[in-house]
């Protein structure tokens, strides 16, 4: 095998083999570019396959069709060079610069056609290259001078090519300076191959080394960036894989809230219902104590006086039980007031107050803070949470030795620069780590997991504080230590009214200063709408011994019905009625009776449905809770006439 046989094969077989590797690479979307080094690659491969042929098959004919096919492929090769130095990343056609496809289009176009007609471009008599040193003897095509200026064309191209590589070498893309040093050997090559094709020098054509050399640090390039996306595709799978994991998490505790909301929102309806159902006997029960106290009950029968108190009793227990479960179902925003934070935290403490005779010392700094308006139950609960928290954490430290040698907790009270309520609760044990303190106030993310802790109280609190209107802040203390801080909105005195959701609640209207009910100049007349029969018949005879002039309907159908030739002052409904419930007995009262709608007082046992929640935030509507007494039912009567 001949010197220049061998190197055309090696030439050959790097070139294709590294053209199938690049297609397969330009096929994906980051790697669009690479294309055009493939067609690179696959041109230098042809051109040292016209080698091969030449040194092997016709080696002893004249080689005058080698010289111009080369030519061809020699200008695509630095037409693909051209393209591959200045495309865009996504390897399109039209992200090359406007001179760049006029260049590469006029110049190939030229050479291609005078290479194939082989006008003025080879000598029609075949030149002999011998190098007796290598063994070498054999015919070539030789370039007339004219063929010699036509190569400058590619030759200008590969010049070009190595300015966009020095722009890039300069721009810092890795690998730019190693693909510089395989193009000056690729021109060296180059500057051989043109010169021994004129006949200036004999020695063997070494255009199939430089392809080599120019082809095989932007090979080395590609690999290393293949590298470089394939561990960042693993870093991205890694995270992509945790952050499914912590979705997931994050999907699971969210479907754990809602089913527990949805047991909850289950748990409201059926206190509500429940409710309901206790209410009615229970005011109609109510009523007819009082009538058994008008008849039976004096100073002279104390036996039946002591009973009748009992039974009285006994409403009020039942009464309180069913507005217990009513308000854990679906927690009331009713019996708000203007509070001292010093008092609140003072009855926290006080509830809290077991959890730490361990050991634990309370240290109170109250400062100046102004009142704050809320539900006072709720916000003990907010202020008792990090105070229990803290001792715990403390406890637990100073049990497995980790505990600095202090457990006091700090309790202080302040007014907020912007002249709100503030609480600050300082503990002394671990504090929070800093991966838990982004995500504190989150469902069912706590730091006490291993000791029985749900990650619920906290998020609880949050939500008290924040549908109170203020902010729970959460950090360590430079000392260690956790530090909760609690803000909540000064007080208003126009927020001190007892309105609550929009109904306006029995206090809110009264009797005038001298105690005396209004009454008008004859006895008002009230339709009262019922279904339960027994809790109707106690209600009617109750307001009549109250002076009040009363007609029962056994449903609204029949109300409407009495309302079509009868008149009243004002109506008493039920709100949760078979058939037409409250919500749609109103709907129709305000179509044929405006005035009474206007005046319309409900008297309900509980609310079951988002309908009947929705109907009683109407800000014109009395709304009043059974069981209720009955002088206080016909006071709150009298007063709405009096006021509507």
């Amino acid at each position: 095998m001949s010197l220049l046989l061998a190197i055309a094969l090696v030439s050959l077989t790097l070139q294709f083999a590294t053209t199938a590797v690049v297609l397969t690479l330009g096929s994906t979307p980051r790697w669009r570019r690479v294309r055009w080094f493939a067609a690179v690659c696959f041109t230098a491969g042809c051109y040292s396959l016209v080698d091969v042929l030449a040194a092997s098959v016709f080696a002893e004919s004249a080689n005058l069709w080698v010289t111009r096919v080369n030519l061809v492929n020699g200008t695509l090769n630095a037409v693909a060079w051209l393209v591959y130095a200045y495309i865009g990343e996504e390897g399109t056609w039209s992200s090359l610069p406007p001179w760049v496809k006029r260049w590469t289009l006029a110049g190939a176009v030229a050479v291609v056609f005078l290479a194939v007609t082989g006008v003025f471009v080879v000598k029609p008599e075949p030149a002999m290259l011998e190098i007796p040193a290598l063994g070498i003897a054999y015919q070539t095509g030789a370039l007339t001078t004219f063929g010699t200026v036509v190569t400058l064309v590619p030759f200008a191209f590969f010049f070009i090519s190595i300015r966009g590589y020095w722009q890039r070498w300069r721009a810092g893309e890795p690998g730019a300076a190693g693909v510089l040093i395989g193009f000056a050997l690729f021109f060296a090559a180059i500057l051989e191959e043109i010169a021994v094709a004129s006949g200036w020098l004999q020695f063997v054509y070494l255009a199939d080394v430089g392809y080599v050399c120019a082809v095989a640090p932007v090979t080395v390039q590609l690999l290393r960036k293949f590298r470089d996306d394939a561990l960042e595709m693993d870093a991205l799978s890694r995270r992509l894989a945790e952050e499914v994991d912590r979705r997931t998490e994050e999907r699971d505790a969210a479907r754990t809230v809602m089913v527990e909301q949805q047991r909850l929102a289950a748990l409201g309806r059926l206190a509500a219902g429940v409710g309901h159902e206790i209410n009615n006997p229970l005011q109609y029960l109510r009523f007819s104590l009082d009538e058994i106290g008008e008849q039976f009950a004096s100073p002279a029968n104390s036996e039946a006086s002591a009973a009748l108190s009992q039974a009285y009793e006994g409403v009020e227990r039942i009464r309180q039980v069913v507005e217990g479960l009513r308000t854990y179902a679906r927690p009331s925003d009713a019996d708000q007031a203007v509070l001292h934070v010093q008092d609140l935290v003072n009855a926290a403490l006080r509830v809290g107050a077991p959890q730490w005779r361990q050991g634990i010392t309370v240290e109170t700094r109250f400062g100046e803070a102004p009142p704050v308006y809320g539900n006072e139950g709720r916000l003990v609960q907010v202020i008792l949470n990090p105070l229990v928290n803290g001792a715990q954490a403390m406890l637990q430290a100073h049990a497995s030795g980790n505990a600095r040698g202090h457990t006091t907790l700090v309790v202080s009270t302040r007014t907020s620069p912007g002249g709100d309520a503030e609480i600050e609760i300082l503990d002394e044990g671990p504090g929070f780590s800093p991966a838990i303190r982004a995500r504190l106030g989150e469902p069912y993310v706590t730091t006490r997991a291993d000791h029985g802790g749900t990650g619920l109280g906290l998020f609880v609190s949050r939500g008290i504080v924040e549908a109170h209107g203020g902010t729970m802040h959460f950090g360590n203390r430079p000392t260690g230590g956790a530090i909760v801080r609690i803000v909540l909105p000064a007080a208003h005195e126009a927020r001190a009214s007892a309105t609550t959701n929009g109904q306006t609640m029995a206090t809110d209207v009264a009797p005038p200063a001298d105690g005396t009910a209004i009454v008008p100049s004859t006895a008002p007349r009230v339709l009262l709408v019922e279904d339960d029969p027994a809790a109707l018949r106690a209600l009617v005879r109750g307001l009549e011994a109250e002076g009040l002039a009363v007609h029962g309907a056994a449903g609204a159908e029949e109300a409407l019905a009495w309302l079509a030739s009868q008149s009243a002052d004002l109506v008493i409904t039920d709100l949760m009625m078979p058939g037409v419930s409250g919500p749609e007995f109103a709907r129709r009262l305000q179509e044929v009776h405006p005035a009474l709608r206007a005046r319309l007082v409900v008297l309900t046992g509980g609310a079951s449905t988002s309908e009947a929640e929705e109907f009683l935030q109407d800000p014109e509507l009395l709304v009043l809770t059974k069981p209720i007494r009955r002088e206080e039912l016909a006071r709150q009567v009298r007063a709405r006439l009096a006021t509507g």
